[in-house]
């Protein structure tokens, strides 16, 4: 399976460590052509999209999580 398809499946399964490990690790010179080049650079960029969602969930819970032990001080 190739960079492309592996990363179209990280996103579908919203696998957001594959996704990072993909994007982090791309290999260079696996693209044929501009079309391809293209797509990857529309699938780093709902990548990063889907890591900046996880980062404010993140922020969320982290909240969530500081309010409820003040709460219980």
């Amino acid at each position: 399976m190739n960079w492309l398809d592996s990363l179209k499946i990280a996103l579908l399964e919203q696998n957001t460590q594959r996704a990072y490990e993909l994007v982090v690790n791309i290999p260079k010179d696996s693209f044929k052509d501009m079309e391809e080049l293209l797509v990857a650079q529309e699938l780093i960029s709902q990548t990063i999209e889907m890591l900046e969602g996880d980062q404010e969930n993140l922020k969320k819970q982290m909240l969530q999580v500081k309010m409820a032990k003040k709460f219980l001080e």
